[in-house]
């Protein structure tokens, strides 16, 4: 509506200072076209530089974070590096199991700002976006035709990762995948042998402490001791190949 008042008091202004006869009445109507011209477009000016009418507006939304790795074994969250300096990261997440293609953050460091925390709690990502917005249904009325509504400010992306979860570059993920598919079977041999000692180690322990354990209070024994061995052998073997992709 702004524009057209400047428009309107732009032709009143013309047609005042050019049909208008009585000169007193030429001069008031024109002067008035003239100062309301002139207010027009300085608050035209004064919502498009400084957002006149507008004020910040805040959201927050929590969504689920889910891996971006294809393999169940290892939960990932990506980064790429862009810029010269290598110090700005666009991260690569999904936040659906069904989602087939991976979002990513904006590479506008002035605008987008993310930051990576280790939780013990299921992963989540949570974005809080700022947006110049109107006061009011007035303020819209008169300068919503200029586009500033919902115009963004700044977004904060805060990954919320499980502690057993790792954070690589693309790079690196790629790398990580190919060490793991090429040591598939040296790596499977190796956990068999190291569960195999490890159960072997639990039931012995505690057959030495109580001799007269029952079959099913062995077989107890035995699948806790191959879940810790499991877990135990895959934390290494990941350890010893995130030393040679870092």
């Amino acid at each position: 509506m702004i524009i057209f008042s400047v428009i309107l008091w732009t032709i009143l202004l013309f047609v005042f200072m050019v049909s208008v006869n009585k000169t007193a009445l030429r001069y008031v109507l024109s002067g008035l076209s003239a100062i309301l011209l002139v207010i027009s477009i300085f608050l035209m000016v004064q919502n498009d530089r400084d957002h006149f009418g507008m004020h910040k507006v805040t959201t927050t939304k929590t969504q689920p974070l889910v891996s971006v790795s294809p393999s169940k074994q290892m939960s990932m969250l990506l980064y790429q590096t862009v810029g010269t300096s290598g110090k700005e990261k666009v991260y690569i997440y999904k936040t659906d199991k069904n989602q087939k293609k991976p979002k990513t953050t904006n590479p506008d460091p002035t605008i987008t700002s993310n930051k990576v925390v280790k939780v013990n709690d299921e992963s989540k990502l949570i974005t809080k976006t700022t947006r110049w917005e109107y006061r009011s249904g007035t303020y819209k009325f008169w300068f919503g035709i200029s586009g500033n509504a919902h115009k963004l400010i700044k977004r904060s992306h805060t990954f919320k990762v499980n502690k057993n979860w790792l954070v690589l570059s693309s790079a690196q993920a790629k790398k990580l995948q190919k060490l793991a598919k090429a040591n598939q079977a040296k790596m499977k041999t190796e956990a068999k042998t190291y569960v195999t000692a490890q159960v072997k180690k639990a039931v012995t322990a505690a057959m030495t402490k109580n001799p007269s354990l029952s079959a099913a209070e062995q077989a107890k024994i035995t699948k806790q001791a191959t879940e810790q061995a499991t877990a135990a052998f895959q934390k290494q073997s990941l350890e010893k190949m995130l030393s040679q992709i870092k």
